[in-house]
């Protein structure tokens, strides 16, 4: 898994490519922590060249984005396909994630 980070106008936006399997599970989870330690809790993801995704992931999500908000940020969620959409909607985390088509719409939503 490949992660890029960048931050623009204060929010903190990652890049995802490919499998947030174990390994990848751990990378992104120390990406994230690392982040909301510095202070960061306004955090997009762009997960458009995300293929798959475990549940170590999506608890890693799920705890970034309790992390967030109790510290007044938000996690957002940019371009995910309808694959990984799809286990969202199944395990009922679109209830609790925004997600949008583009970054441009999140960073407007986000700022």
């Amino acid at each position: 898994m490949d992660i890029v980070e960048k931050t623009e106008n204060g929010i903190t936006v990652f890049t995802l490519s490919g499998r947030v399997d174990s390994e990848g599970a751990v990378d992104l989870d120390l990406a994230l922590h690392t982040a909301a330690s510095e202070g960061k809790h306004r955090m997009i993801l762009d997960m458009a060249d995300v293929r798959y995704i475990n549940s170590a992931g999506l608890r890693t999500l799920a705890d970034i984005l309790t992390t967030n908000r109790e510290n007044g940020g938000d996690l957002l969620l940019v371009s995910m396909n309808p694959k990984i959409q799809r286990v969202f909607e199944i395990i009922g985390f679109d209830q609790f994630f925004t997600s949008y088509d583009s970054l441009n719409d999140a960073m407007a939503s986000i700022g």
